[in-house]
């Protein structure tokens, strides 16, 4: 399977993001449907509770999954209250559309999808009850801030002129995979739980991937390249973002396959609307090459700098030639820096390049700071994202406020 392929199907299903912790059960003495919280008089019971982090968990959540489940529904009764009082809510034909926008992004039919959710102990109306608040929060922020999210020409021009736009964000995945025939599919998928299972660092997953996956990435293993949030739906990439880094998803399904992917890193896309034209950047040369003293050096190095002209002063203790800073097109920067370049943040230094015939000295390169320029093709875009951020700001502010004026009380 091709890496860019196996992306292509991951997209269609990761929405079954990193597997949780476990979480305990109510006490026995505690009835499950008595209230665990209550929310301006609307109580939460111990079984919502139970069943949320039970979907949590198959939608792979990280962390303390009964406390987020508690958080989480805290929130929906907010929310849920405040679609009340704006008279809104959302029909069987919305939900419906809901429900299949949701499964057909893990590749399932809404019947599948269900029966999945079964196997895992949660109730269908646990998962419709969890559209049904995401499709009704939608609508209380779209009439109470819809016309204040409005971007004027003015902000668009000023923000493309600065050239930052932050469209996303970029995730960096490893995966295994493990194909299977109508006669081996049950055997595999065992095989895949238990890789799971024995999966608890990164290294552990590479060891996994060299032995057991099948995807061409498997000889780096399961390394795959950094590929931008972006390109998902919003809910989407919003459970990407909230991933922790070395969370491993559990056996997801793919057509002939099934495929474990683990987080190896999120950062920002400043890329996706922006084109950077200059790069200024400095470089210091360390003799040694990548022996264990030069690298003992550029570390320390990378812990005494924090600017540019930090690295300034560092570079004094050496040769004047082997310092150097410019401002420099991004078409005339050498290959190799550039390469590193476009990866590193403001004041951020790799340590990855040698220099000379023998690759006699370690090349530590530094960005100072980046020329970007946004196109007129992108505008529409960027008012988009300019519009998405001021909501999603608007809607949090909104669910804090209701939270403080809200009368919780904890059973």
């Amino acid at each position: 399977m091709k890496g860019s392929g196996s992306m292509k199907r991951f997209f269609r299903i990761c929405s079954l993001v990193l597997v949780g912790m476990a979480f305990s059960l109510p006490t026995a003495a505690q009835s499950p449907y008595s209230a665990a919280v209550n929310i301006n008089g609307e109580g939460v019971t111990h079984f919502e509770i139970e069943q949320r982090a039970l979907l949590l968990e198959a939608l792979g959540t990280l962390g303390d999954v009964r406390r987020q489940a508690r958080n989480d529904l805290i929130d929906d009764r907010l929310k849920i209250q405040a679609g009340r009082a704006f008279g809104l809510s959302v029909n069987e034909e919305e939900l419906k559309a809901g429900v299949d926008e949701f499964t057909q992004r893990v590749n399932m039919t809404p019947e599948e999808f269900t029966s999945y959710l079964i196997q895992a102990g949660v109730e269908p109306e646990t998962f419709t009850d969890f559209v049904n608040v995401s499709l009704v929060w939608r609508k209380v922020i779209g009439a109470r801030f819809q016309s204040k999210a409005f971007i004027t020409e003015a902000e668009l021009d000023t923000a493309m002129s600065q050239g930052n736009i932050n469209l996303g964000a970029s995730v960096l995945l490893a995966e295994i995979v493990l194909p299977y025939t109508a006669e081996t599919r049950t055997e595999t998928l065992e095989l895949a739980s238990e890789v799971r299972n024995g999966i608890k660092s990164f290294a552990d997953f590479e060891d996994a991937a060299l032995t057991f996956s099948a995807s061409p990435t498997r000889a780096n293993g399961g390394k795959m390249d950094w590929t931008p949030v972006q390109a998902l739906p919003p809910d989407i990439a919003k459970m990407l973002l909230t991933m922790g880094v070395g969370g491993v998803t559990p056996p997801l399904p793919l057509p002939g396959a099934v495929a474990i992917f683990q987080l190896r890193g999120v950062r920002d896309n400043r890329a996706a609307a922006t084109k950077t034209i200059a790069y200024d950047y400095s470089t210091l040369l360390l003799p040694g090459g990548r022996s264990a003293e030069t690298l003992e050096t550029a570390a320390k190095i990378r812990l005494q700098v924090d600017t540019c002209n930090d690295f300034l002063a560092v570079s004094t203790k050496y040769p004047e030639e082997y310092y150097s800073q410019q401002v420099t097109a991004v078409r005339q920067v050498p290959k190799a820096i550039a390469a590193e370049l476009v990866h590193l943040d403001d004041n951020e230094i790799s340590s990855t390049l040698t220099a000379g015939d023998n690759n006699e000295f370690l090349m530590l390169v530094m960005l100072c700071g980046r020329t970007n320029s946004i196109s007129e093709g992108n505008r529409e875009d960027v008012r988009l994202a300019l519009f998405n951020q001021r909501m999603e700001a608007f809607g949090e502010g909104y669910l804090q406020e209701l939270k403080g004026d809200a009368i919780i009380r904890e059973k």
